[in-house]
């Protein structure tokens, strides 16, 4: 799959993490899409202005409203979408677990993500802690 090299803004629903005794929620954020993924300023815990998740953009499977990566800088999110994005994988799956494809494309795709995790905050999909 080839992403748009064109972003565009849009307001998308995200699964956010609990925090403490709070059960996770869904909240909508404002961020940029492109293809299966859209990008949101904020954490997987906090969907915000600026001043809120300064520093903080998350990458987002958009079928399945789960936080992929939490990067630094908007730029290392569309990097990173655009890397996992030559993997042939069936991303438009609303379950995570169920974007599936050939070992191959599936051991890239983790690959992909476990190198950009170092930049980030919190764990994938289907990682268990």
């Amino acid at each position: 799959m080839q992403l748009s090299k064109v972003w565009h803004r849009k307001t998308f629903a995200v699964q956010l993490q609990s925090i403490g005794s709070r059960d996770p929620r869904a909240e909508l954020a404002q961020g940029i899409v492109s293809g299966p993924f859209g990008i949101y300023v904020g954490t997987a815990y906090n969907v915000g202005p600026p001043e809120v998740g300064a520093g903080s953009y998350t990458l987002v499977h958009l079928p399945s409203q789960i936080s992929k990566l939490t990067l630094p800088r908007q730029g290392l999110c569309r990097q990173a979408a655009e890397e996992f994005a030559t993997c042939d994988l069936a991303w438009e799956s609303a379950w995570p677990f169920d974007v599936t494809g050939s070992k191959e494309e599936l051991a890239k795709a983790k690959e992909i993500y476990y190198r950009w995790k170092s930049w980030g905050h919190r764990r994938s999909w289907g990682e268990r802690r």
